[in-house]
């Protein structure tokens, strides 16, 4: 009994020291793996010297305007960045607040023409047709007041638009060979119609009652820096569709279906072409006359250096690069009658179609001297899951595969139009649920993990010679993107992907050379700097989840600056740091300051 007894006893004592040890080389081995990512740099390599402005978009939305809950946080934010090529856009979500002609003037004349296939809507805004001025399909040139039947013409447009429309306050036409019969066989075809209306006031709808008081306060808040600015909605009624878009009457109503139709109903584009010239005039002329020759005065001189025409359009009326380009040269030539020093901002495209760009960027696909001074276009990283941290991971290889698609698109500017350069004008993450935040709100470090991608975009497009790099968006909310906020929706204050924008334009510019560097973890990102300020500085994004400890070989001391988790929605944050040693937390950035 007491053999097996001491027999027990020193099994147990063996057991206890086997588990000792292996909790000793457990701990052995996890002091291995928790070791310091090394960074090295030599600084007297330079790689490439960034031309890279780092600045935001801001998108119009109900809590931009007067009064509301985000307006003085939003332009507060403007003028505490100091940013140029803030980019400003009235969108389609909102009509009036994006549109500063709703309704088509009130004329006798009405014009109309549509592409093979499609239907032709014609409307009289007042009493009824009264008399077809026009009608050819075919191959008709010109445009209203001016049309002219082609080569190809079917001798019985006249009276079967008359059929369709006389005594009648709208009507709708199948522009089609089964009703017209086939008059050139192969060739693409239009319907175009001129047509008198019984009645006219001559009025127009012309209100920037709405608009202006937001264009002034962007105006204000970004004084002595440059903007973009993108009035991105052409008025649907310039649109073909089969009958008109009713929009609400609240301003502040979301309203999605605003945008119809893929062939405008004057293609000469003059019409378009037309409005963008009288809108920059408002702002920058103190006035236009109008359709009538009315003359509205504004009393406004801004200073807008750049127009960027439309937003999206590979999506936003779905867009072919054909049509797309002949609009932007009609806007162009008619904004350059009235600014003739201002620079224009082509495509922002939505899905960076590689022949879409071939297409717009040759220059004899454009009217003679249309300059293209900059090309823009937008990505957003995505994420498994609107809560799960986890998710957040994605953001990283997401902007990896970005990259790629950058370079190329480089390879395809250089080639074909070398002096535009290049404003990647919306930069951000959707979540699921987005964009009426549907799911609940994100974690709170998913404005961290946002925020550090940009930063890593921002230092990654350096040496692919990207000029411009703009954060989406300022302003977001539930109904408009709120992942995409750089501002918290509940006060109007700045979060963590704001703070990463201002600390990366406060201590790093265009002209700072960009010198190789290196780092041993690949969750530790790393590009130092000798900066126009004569400061040796380093940039650190942590793209992980894990806190990491890094080693700045040959740093000594110096300041971090820095946003995590920790100073969340507050202003970015310093720590003095000696013999080159700091340390990252989840998705952290600083900008580390050498002494």
């Amino acid at each position: 009994f007491f053999f097996f007894f001491f027999f027990r006893q020193s099994l147990s004592i063996v057991k206890m020291a086997l588990l000792f040890a292996l909790f000793a080389v457990a701990l052995l081995l996890g002091s291995v793996q928790i070791h310091a990512a090394t960074i090295k740099v030599n600084w007297s390599d330079v790689a490439f010297t960034s031309p890279t402005e780092s600045t935001l978009q801001l998108v119009v939305n109900p809590q931009m305007r007067r009064g509301s809950l985000m307006h003085n946080g939003t332009f507060n934010a403007l003028r505490m960045l100091g940013a140029d090529h803030v980019r400003f856009v009235p969108w389609l979500p909102y009509p009036r607040l994006g549109v500063a002609e709703l309704q088509p003037p009130n004329s006798a004349l009405q014009c109309g023409t549509q592409i093979n296939l499609q239907n032709l809507y014609m409307a009289c805004p007042s009493g009824v047709f009264s008399e077809i001025e026009f009608a050819s399909y075919g191959t008709p040139s010109g445009g209203c007041g001016a049309f002219a039947q082609g080569s190809c013409h079917a001798t019985n447009s006249t009276d079967i638009v008359k059929r369709a429309c006389l005594n009648k306050a709208s009507c709708l036409i199948n522009a089609n060979t089964p009703v017209f019969g086939d008059p050139c066989y192969g060739t693409v075809k239009y319907l175009s119609v001129q047509a008198k209306c019984s009645e006219a006031t001559n009025a127009t709808s012309w209100d920037f009652s709405l608009l202006d008081p937001m264009m002034e306060d962007l105006m204000e808040a970004t004084q002595g820096h440059t903007t973009i600015i993108n009035f991105s909605t052409i008025p649907q009624w310039m649109w073909n569709t089969d009958a008109p878009v009713q929009f609400p009457a609240d301003p502040n109503q979301v309203f999605w279906s605003y945008e119809q139709g893929n062939q405008p109903r004057d293609n000469t584009m003059k019409e378009i072409a037309m409005y963008y010239q009288r809108l920059v005039s408002w702002y920058t002329k103190g006035g236009f006359y109008d359709e009538f020759g009315k003359y509205h005065s504004s009393g406004l001189h801004y200073n807008i250096p750049y127009w960027e025409v439309l937003n999206e359009v590979d999506s936003e009326h779905s867009m072919s690069p054909e049509t797309y380009t002949r609009i932007y040269d009609a806007v162009v030539s008619a904004i350059l009658e009235v600014q003739p020093n201002m620079k224009f901002v082509g495509m922002a495209l939505a899905y960076r179609n590689v022949p879409f760009i071939e297409y717009f960027l040759n220059h004899s696909n454009h009217q003679p001297n249309i300059p293209i001074d900059y090309m823009s276009y937008h990505f957003y990283a995505s994420s498994s899951s609107r809560t799960d941290r986890n998710g957040y991971l994605q953001f990283f290889p997401d902007a990896d595969g970005f990259l790629t698609q950058v370079q190329q698109i480089q390879q395809v500017r250089a080639q074909l139009s070398p002096t535009t350069k290049t404003t990647i004008d919306e930069v951000g993450v959707i979540l699921p649920g987005d964009p009426n935040g549907t799911g609940g709100d994100p974690d709170p470090l998913y404005w961290n993990a946002a925020g550090a991608m940009y930063v890593y975009l921002y230092a990654k497009v350096q040496p692919l010679g990207i000029e411009v790099l703009g954060e989406s968006q300022l302003v977001g909310y539930p109904s408009q993107f709120p992942s995409v906020s750089m501002l918290n929706y509940t006060n109007g204050e700045p979060n963590a992907r704001f703070w990463a924008l201002q600390l990366v334009h406060d201590l790093l510019h265009p002209g700072d050379k960009g010198v190789t560097t290196s780092s041993d973890d690949p969750d530790v990102f790393a590009q130092a700097y000798n900066t126009v300020s004569g400061s040796h500085s380093i940039l650190l994004v942590n793209k992980s989840l894990s806190k990491k400890q890094v080693q700045l070989v040959g740093a000594g001391s110096g300041t971090g600056y820095y946003v995590d988790g920790s100073t969340a929605g507050s202003h970015y944050a310093k720590v003095a740091f000696q013999n080159g040693v700091v340390t990252l937390d989840s998705w952290a950035i600083m900008v580390a300051v050498l002494a």
